[in-house]
């Protein structure tokens, strides 16, 4: 009964959304109902000569996980919850060597765990009111310290999954922080229960290089609220969320720029699309075509044209 009313009072307060917001460079300028012929080759080609996200990782920055759990209403739900589940698969498949759970909502111990590991990139696993942006915040505060106290560059990657009352950024987040790194907001389906109201973000976060904004619908997928991080559990079939988290745990691993990231999920947009039978966005294929795997693409499909 107690988890019930908790529900029932944050579907009150958070209730259902909808709305997509795209950078400039992201919009559909095709509007991405009809492509090519051309286009579609080389859309079959480039998911061809991209197989996967996984690279060789960076060994040195393959470091903790902080856990930041969505409901912990009862104590005996903390270290047995989705979030911390996700953050064992992260270790499982060598994108971290461990995870931290802050069950009691206090960011202080990271500053001292990032101290005493080797590399200087964290991921930041935020789910639902463990994504508030006071959290967020607290957090980011005490990284700050211990970047100061180590002399250290150590940056904090938040990666937020349906982030409860995501409005409050807009006064309590500062991007240009450099122990603040990229940040990634996971958003489910449009109307779905609890999906945060992306239009609520002011225009200066949406658009900052380090914000990245992921869509269910860009995926061919209809995640819920509860949806994203159980995805990544089912070893029955194959998540596509398990890819995108595996892409953002690489990412931060591996140091990639913002650009490249969104060069590399425009490639499993495109792919999935494919296996959809889904338009592709033109402004995808542009994207995917910069990434080192898909260079040669765009050269096999004009060949193949001019030889018929």
């Amino acid at each position: 009964m107690k988890i019930t009313a908790y529900l029932l009072l944050l579907i009150l307060l958070n209730g259902c959304s909808a709305g997509r917001y795209y950078k400039a460079q992201q919009e559909h300028r095709e509007s991405r109902l009809h492509t090519s012929g051309k286009d579609s080759a080389l859309a079959r080609e480039i998911s061809a000569s991209c197989k996967t996200p996984h690279q060789e990782l960076e060994q040195l920055n393959i470091n903790t996980v902080f856990v930041h759990p969505g409901m912990l209403w009862l104590d005996f739900n903390c270290g047995n919850n989705v979030t911390a589940e996700s953050a064992k698969i992260l270790v499982e498949h060598g994108y971290a060597k461990d995870y931290q759970e802050l069950c009691d909502r206090n960011p202080e111990r990271i500053g001292t765990r990032m101290q005493e590991e080797a590399g200087t990139r964290f991921i930041g696993l935020h789910y639902s009111l463990g994504g508030r942006p006071q959290l967020i915040a607290s957090t980011l505060s005490t990284v700050a310290q211990a970047r100061q106290k180590s002399g250290k560059g150590l940056v904090y990657y938040p990666v937020l999954v349906d982030p409860f009352d995501i409005e409050q950024a807009n006064t309590l987040l500062e991007l240009d922080a450099p122990h603040l790194g990229q940040m990634f907001i996971v958003l489910s389906a449009e109307y779905s229960l609890l999906r945060p109201n992306i239009e609520g973000l002011r225009e200066g976060i949406r658009d900052s290089p380090k914000v990245h904004l992921i869509y269910a619908e860009d995926f061919g997928e209809n995640w819920g609220h509860f949806d994203e991080l159980e995805s990544v559990l089912s070893a029955d079939n194959v998540s596509r969320f398990r890819e995108i988290f595996f892409l953002i745990a690489e990412t931060v691993v591996n140091g990639y720029s913002s650009a490249d990231f969104e060069k590399r999920l425009a490639l499993l947009k495109i792919r999935f699309a494919l296996e959809d039978s889904r338009p592709i966005s033109i402004a995808w294929l542009q994207l995917a075509q910069e990434v080192p795997c898909a260079k040669g693409s765009t050269r096999t499909v004009a060949a193949n044209i001019e030889n018929r």
